[in-house]
């Protein structure tokens, strides 16, 4: 039954009562309705008929709606403002609307007041506004309100969407774009205008679809000094130093310049500059694992280095590396004695390859490699000095005193560790030769330095090695006398010392740098499309058309709008 069937039937029943009737009935009525209003007022303080209808006049309408505006008012009033001073008109109204006497310009005074005030406030505010479906919204505002809360339409006709000039900060568009992954699609103007605000994580979020590259310089736009470094690090890795690295936590980076500069970096076992760092030290094992792990450029480049050890040539560029000596020269089996002049590790090379003749008893191709070297005066003059004490070695064991005199006399002249030798060579020339001992270093004899402390391992291990041949097991014998009888007199002037220095004859610890990829891009470090990120891009965007939402209130048939 409607309520104007009820009425034409309460009208009815009245008209057939009598007067003290309708006086009962009326009294009886009235104290329903105080008892009504009485239980009502128990479970709730809100606004009396008389106040409600006069909010009507604010676009007010309801209890609920009227209680929660009192509410926003309040808190308008006693909160400082965000920014300027506010006009005392807008206080004024709004303290008078709380005082009991709502007006028409209330939605004027709210905006003038949230134009003071922080985004929060402002999109709190206008939630409000939007829940208790105050009439207070453009068409325009509602449809868009309803939009960035997410009661209304998804999708918005291009328009529908605010402009250029009424979004201001670009945060309308930027939230459109995030929720229908349409990133790419942002003109470079709203690029320009969010990215000084916006989230970090939703700059992250605009890296990752390619719509902002390093051609955009983001971290200029960037007031945090962490966001700055943090995005260059990300776009653009080699404007990153070490200090910066090491501001923004970026281990990756900083493991590699500890590996370039020849620090331990404790990397873990088949990681890359754990492989890189055993192939610089020779072990040629992992090359086929280091394939798998480095770039595709360098790839190639190593492939490159395995190939030149199949002929001992290689590109400059790969020769200048220091750092891969010992990996060429492990891949590396010279067939014949090797030309210095080609290169600084083609020097090195050569003279370990004589070295390494003589130590294995090849004389003959290690007169042969000392004679290529001391063909070539303006190399480094340490390395000569060891070559000319080489072949005065060789001469000796030919008893060619007088040629291995010659060139010792040479190398006395700027290495005083060859004075030992000089004297021996000239105590020897003074001896019968019937008297004279055994013209070879035992210790070289063994494959060993001169007075290397591990001799008795290399003995064993040679014995065990040639166990069936007895002439070079009397070989092996004579050498471990000959320094068992020097150890325990702590006499080895008998000695030939060879070589004069060792370190002339290593190979540098300089890392692969060659062989280190560059440094790659840092990785994300933000969160992929963060709830929060796109909240605060969402409450920005509704404090930025706070002056196409809000409007005068409509009249209570909705029909008209009154004028603030």
């Amino acid at each position: 039954m409607t309520h104007e069937e009820r009425l034409k039937g309460s009208q009815a029943s009245d008209a057939s009562m009598s007067r003290a009737e309708l006086v009962d009935a009326w009294r009886e009525r009235r104290r329903a309705r105080r008892t009504q209003s009485d239980d009502g007022a128990a479970g709730s303080s809100g606004p009396d008929g008389f106040a409600l209808r006069r909010w009507r006049r604010a676009g007010v309408f309801g209890a609920d709606a009227v209680q929660r505006v009192e509410r926003l008012l309040s808190d308008l009033v006693g909160t400082t403002p965000g920014e300027g001073e506010e006009p005392d008109w807008a206080l004024g109204t709004l303290r008078q609307c709380l005082d009991g006497d709502p007006v028409a310009q209330l939605p004027s005074a709210v905006r003038v007041l949230l134009e003071h005030r922080t985004v929060d406030e402002t999109a709190t505010a206008m939630t409000v506004i939007h829940a208790c479906g105050l009439p207070w919204l453009t068409p325009h505002g509602q449809v868009r309100l309803e939009h960035l809360l997410g009661s209304g339409p998804d999708l918005l006709p291009r328009g529908g969407r605010p402009s250029t000039f009424e979004d201001g900060s670009g945060a309308f568009a930027l939230q459109y774009a995030l929720r229908h992954n349409e990133l790419t699609a942002l003109p470079r103007l709203v690029q320009d205008r969010v990215l000084p605000w916006v989230p970090l994580g939703t700059v992250d979020d605009l890296i990752d679809a390619g719509a902002v590259t390093r051609d955009d310089l983001p971290w200029e736009r960037r007031s945090d000094p962490w966001e700055r470094s943090y995005l260059r690090a990300r776009l653009a890795p080699e404007l990153v130093n070490r200090q910066t690295a090491e501001a923004i936590g970026w281990q990756q980076y900083l493991l590699r310049v500890r590996f370039l500069d020849g620090q331990d970096t404790e990397s873990e076992e088949g990681e890359l500059h754990d492989l890189l760092q055993r192939a610089a030290e020779g072990d040629t094992s992992v090359l086929k694992q280091l394939e798998y792990t480095l770039p595709r450029t360098l790839v190639l480049r190593l492939r490159h280095i395995k190939d030149g050890a199949l002929t001992g040539n290689w590109e400059p560029d790969i020769l200048a590396d220091r750092g891969l000596w010992r990996l060429m020269s492990a891949l590396w089996e010279p067939k014949a004695a090797v030309q210095p002049r080609r290169s600084a590790f083609h020097a090195l090379a050569a003279l370990r390859h004589a070295y390494d003749c003589i130590c294995a008893g090849d004389l003959k191709r290690a007169r042969a490699q000392v004679n290529r070297f001391l063909d070539d005066e303006d190399g480094d003059p340490l390395q000569y000095a060891e070559a000319l004490n080489m072949s005065a070695y060789l001469a000796l064991l030919d008893e060619d005193l007088n040629t291995a005199l010659i060139a010792l006399t040479r190398v006395a002249a700027t290495q005083q560790a060859a004075e030992p030798n000089l004297a021996l060579l000239k105590l020897r020339q003074a001896t019968p030769r019937n008297d004279r001992p055994h013209p070879s270093n035992p210790y070289l004899e063994l494959g060993l330095p001169n007075q290397s402390a591990v001799w008795k391992q290399r003995y064993r291990d040679l014995r065990r090695e040639f166990v069936d041949d007895r002439e070079e097991a009397a070989r092996l014998n004579r050498a471990m006398r000959r320094i068992q009888q020097a150890e325990q007199q702590e006499d080895w002037s008998d000695f030939f010392v060879l070589p004069l220095d060792a370190t002339v004859f290593q190979f540098p610890d300089d890392p692969p740098v060659t062989l280190v990829p560059p440094v790659e891009p840092m990785p994300r470090q933000t969160a992929s499309y963060s709830s929060d990120d796109a909240e605060t891009v969402r409450r920005r965007a509704v404090a930025d058309l706070l002056p196409t939402l809000l409007n005068a209130p409509r009249r209570p048939d909705h029909q008209h709008r009154t004028t603030s």
